[in-house]
């Protein structure tokens, strides 16, 4: 039986630095170990650290002394590293990946720690250092995203770019079912700035509720009972009915399905409000949450008020009364639903699981794979292995891909996926007289995992058993090896022999 793959996870939580490092680490944690890896912790004891809740959850943790360093993660002078204290926790212990998510650790930490994994993948969100990863994710939607981290990464290094990557727990993709695009007057609010809040936003804003007057509209407020704001707002939110005040609430999912819109902050919780379509105010709390908050704003996915240097209760007041008294477009809550579907915690255990040996599926192209295999198609690589290299445009594809979809006799493509639906690649037969014409592409963030010998010995498999009799044959670029030692051991033998390729041929 094989073993079970190992995970470690270095992530931190504090006052300082809130809870959304460890919060997103915890998603993709369980959803590791529901695939049957065993996940570990390793976590700084920083003031706020939620090792407890870790702990809580099933998982182990490797506590690191939080004194020794400083916030940056860097050491004081003659003080142990960060890795140093986690080389040092970990001690002959091995794993098959090592996830660190924080802002403190860049390349050399990664350098460092790379003998204690075989692969390493890096959560980032800022863009700002280099990373020496196999794996980079950053989940987040901001101006230039496609090339901000091409001169920080190795050559080799794998990216998880943008919001279908967020990293929203398992009730998020189940509750899009029943999130109904908001409209019409606003009737329940929900009002979070993150568990401390250490800007006194949550105060503001339930002030500017009673000063509104308007008991027809509920909140929901979610705050820490560790803030220092939350004895004051439980004092005033007694005296209003319609204003429910939450200590920190396991998810924010049923708050945010419930809510017709929402005033928060900027981090993770932009994609989990834009995965169930609620309209929000957001104010930013950090210098790192200003350009995906521009983002958002530029495409119409949020309303930025600004910084919380820039907030005082009557600014607050005002955008408040506007969003209580002008009636939600059904139109723009339900463009949210478009960017994150909840599944971006799949994607990434996709890639990180991804072997060789792996459990695949195959199933008949659907007409909304069309967008998909655009995106495929257009792959800086899979056009450099394609005979014609120029890019392909939207219309174009879309007129090829639907005459094949309507031509079953003469195209079969197949799409591979994931035991748990996360496509991972095609397979395509097109009819060439007498034979079929085979032809493959892997997704690009599985590539190098030996996934295309197994997509395509599944495939011919398929096929043969749909349609016997048939000879299969391929072409193939001199200049892409990989292919061509995928089809020699697949049996094909050379058919012909041309300047800038080989054409292969399977018989029945």
């Amino acid at each position: 039986m094989r073993a079970a793959m190992r995970v470690l996870i270095r992530a931190d939580a504090s006052l300082a630095i809130g809870t959304g490092h460890v919060v997103r680490c915890l998603t993709l944690a369980e959803k590791l170990r529901d695939c049957g890896a065993d996940v570990a912790f390793v976590c700084r004891l920083l003031d706020g650290h939620l090792c407890n809740d870790i702990t809580a959850r099933g998982f182990t943790v490797f506590r690191l002394p939080g004194v020794l360093d400083s916030a940056d993660g860097q050491a004081s002078a003659g003080l142990p590293t960060d890795a140093e204290l986690t080389q040092k926790a970990l001690g002959e212990q091995r794993f098959d990946w090592i996830i660190v998510d924080h802002y403190g650790l860049d390349q050399e930490w990664e350098v460092a720690i790379r003998p204690w994994c075989n692969r390493l993948l890096v959560i980032d969100d800022l863009a700002n250092r280099r990373h020496a990863c196999d794996v980079l994710l950053d989940q987040n939607l901001v101006a230039g995203l496609d090339t901000r981290y091409d001169d920080l990464l190795p050559a080799h290094c794998i990216t998880l770019l943008g919001p279908a990557h967020a990293l929203l727990s398992r009730q998020y993709g189940e509750f899009r079912v029943r999130a109904a695009p908001r409209e019409g007057l606003v009737k329940r609010l929900l009002v979070s700035f993150g568990g401390f809040d250490q800007h006194g936003l949550t105060d503001m804003a339930v002030q500017a509720l009673v000063d509104l007057n308007m008991p027809e509209v509920e909140a929901d407020i979610v705050l820490a009972s560790s803030s220092s704001q939350y004895a004051g707002i439980q004092a005033l939110v007694a005296t209003q009915p319609q204003l429910r005040l939450h200590d920190r609430v396991p998810s924010l999912a049923p708050l945010i399905l419930a809510a017709d819109a929402a005033l928060g902050t900027g981090g993770s919780t932009h994609w989990e409000r834009l995965a169930l379509g609620l309209p929000s105010l957001v104010v930013t709390v950090a210098d790192n949450q200003l350009p995906i908050a521009a983002e958002l704003d530029r495409q119409g996915l949020i309303r930025w008020l600004g910084d919380a240097a820039q907030m005082t209760p009557s600014v607050l007041k005002e955008h408040l009364q506007q969003l209580l008294s002008e009636p939600i477009d059904g139109r723009w809550s339900e463009q949210f639903l478009k960017v994150v579907d909840g599944r971006g915690a799949d994607r990434v255990v996709a890639v990180l699981t991804a072997t060789p040996d792996m459990q695949l599926v195959h199933r008949h192209a659907r007409l909304d794979d069309e967008d998909l295999l655009l995106l495929w198609s257009n792959d800086r690589q899979t056009r450099q292995n394609a005979f014609s290299t120029r890019e392909i445009a939207a219309t174009e594809h879309r007129a090829w891909f639907r005459r094949r979809l309507r031509n079953p006799a003469d195209c079969v493509l197949l799409i591979f996926e994931t035991s748990f639906g996360i496509p991972i690649g095609q397979v395509r037969f097109d009819r060439r007289d007498t034979a079929f014409e085979i032809s493959y592409s892997v997704a690009p963030p599985f590539r190098g995992r030996g996934l295309g010998s197994a997509m395509l010995r599944s495939a011919i498999e398929a096929f043969h058993a749909e349609r016997p009799g048939h000879t299969l044959i391929g072409q193939v670029k001199i200049d892409n090896p990989a292919s061509l030692r995928i089809f020699e051991q697949l049996g094909f033998t050379v058919r012909e022999r041309m300047p800038d390729r080989l054409v292969f041929e399977l018989g029945t």
